[in-house]
């Protein structure tokens, strides 16, 4: 079958045909989703991506829609399905209950990434409880469900982290809370929008002005636009920081929060440095900061994307609409190749169709 593939560390991709052994239920894909990890492993920069045991090469893509060929469990022949690209290690307690994102060992694969294929070839087999439905009402954006999902699970890790204190305010609601959204591409977007379903008083960063589209977007869901080249003093209850941007970002995320704060990392810097002093840090521990690493959702994540991308087709249209920024055919090699190299401007998702 044809399949794009590479062979990290190297840099470079390559559009071939392959033969991989697998068993399981067998899924047409669709279509797939290009996230700024693919590009990182294409120029041989993402230091966690290998290939399968035994194979010289990886088979990139994880994030994918497909059609189920058979029925399979509670699945029927025809549904569209996502299939979930982090798997457990089998060993230990958390991979052994479904949450393969906190494995304890380090011994998960992760399709297209780490140590398993991905999805950007014509077709997989794969167990259905890695499948997830995926709702007739958002077939178009539903490829930004497996972003959406990491998110997810990363605001549910942000309010269980700050259960530590009386977080809520005095309605039982989050709206006296304010969160800080540093990077306005997909990421970012995507957070802001799920921060602001769950009540939160949000804003976006930039150290660049909006552009038209951002405008609009912003001024629908309702985010604050702040100019981080700006000066400010303006502090907040939490920051998320999801620009992947030079490492010294995490300072200036830093010096804006209040006491309790919460900084959530997600996603990797790919320059820069972070110096912090033992003043700093003492403020840190005085100011009770907690700093947590976020990354990867699990089944009930993607589940939950699912129900708030349905959501917000109708509550947000103009954003959902500019979701899909453009889309690219397997059987057009070179525009394939150069969306998986190049970002273009103001893309939200490139999809490349089967």
């Amino acid at each position: 079958m044809k399949a794009i593939t590479v062979r990290p560390p190297e840099s470079g991709a390559s559009i071939e045909e392959i033969n991989i052994g697998e068993s399981g239920s067998r899924v047409k894909i669709i279509e797939n989703g290009i996230c700024g990890t693919d590009r990182e492993i294409v120029k041989g920069i993402m230091s966690a991506a290998s290939a399968p045991k035994n194979y010289d090469f990886l088979v990139l893509g994880h994030e994918a829609l497909g059609i189920l060929e058979d029925d399979a469990g509670d699945l029927k022949k025809g549904t569209i399905v996502m299939p979930i690209n982090r798997r457990g290690c089998g060993k230990c307690i958390n991979c052994l209950n479904g949450r393969a994102d906190f494995c304890e060992t380090g011994d998960f694969v992760e399709a297209g990434i780490k140590g398993m294929h991905g999805f950007m070839r014509e077709y997989i087999y794969d167990d259905p409880e890695y499948l997830v439905p995926v709702p007739s009402q958002i077939r178009d954006i539903a490829i930004m469900a497996q972003p959406l999902s990491d998110l997810e699970k990363s605001v549910a890790e942000m309010m269980d982290v700050q259960d530590r204190l009386h977080w809520r305010c005095k309605d039982a609601t989050y709206g006296c809370r304010k969160i800080l959204v540093i990077g306005t591409g997909t990421i970012g977007i995507l957070f802001s929008m799920l921060l602001k379903t769950y009540g939160f008083d949000v804003s976006i960063a930039n150290r660049r002005g909006p552009t038209d589209v951002e405008t609009r977007i912003f001024d629908e869901i309702g985010l604050k636009f702040v100019n981080t080249s700006a000066h400010s003093n303006e502090k907040y209850d939490g920051v998320i920081e999801a620009s992947g941007s030079d490492a010294s970002v995490i300072g200036y995320a830093i010096a804006r929060l209040k006491n309790n704060g919460f900084l959530g990392l997600f996603g990797f810097t790919q320059s820069g440095t972070l110096s912090l002093s033992p003043v700093d840090l003492q403020s840190i521990v005085y100011r009770s900061i907690s700093i947590t690493g976020l990354i990867n959702g699990q089944k009930p994540h993607f589940e939950m994307a699912m129900n708030h991308l349905t959501q917000w087709k109708t509550q947000y249209p103009f954003t959902t609409s500019h979701f899909i920024t453009r889309s690219v055919n397997i059987s057009d090699q070179k525009s394939v190749i150069d969306a998986l190299e190049n970002r273009i401007p103001g893309e939200i998702k490139t999809k490349i169709l089967w």
